[in-house]
């Protein structure tokens, strides 16, 4: 089982969130505490749109301040 079906399957949203933050590298959890909820839902296909929405999130943070002209 890859790191993304780990962060899926798992029960606890700090636990999902710091397995793809691990995997990924990431090391601010500013993110991951905006998108994800504070109750982690029972239902797999929301707890992945969840994970899918945080990794977009993340994406246009980590390159925001490079399309910022300086």
């Amino acid at each position: 089982m890859n790191l993304l079906e780990q962060a899926i399957d798992c029960d606890d949203g700090d636990n999902a969130a710091k397995l793809i933050r691990d995997a990924l590298g990431i090391e601010s959890d500013k993110v991951a505490n905006y998108v994800f909820p504070k109750r982690w839902p029972n239902d797999r296909e929301r707890r992945a749109r969840i994970i899918g929405e945080w990794l977009r999130a993340e994406a246009r943070f980590l390159i925001a301040p490079s399309i910022v002209p300086e």
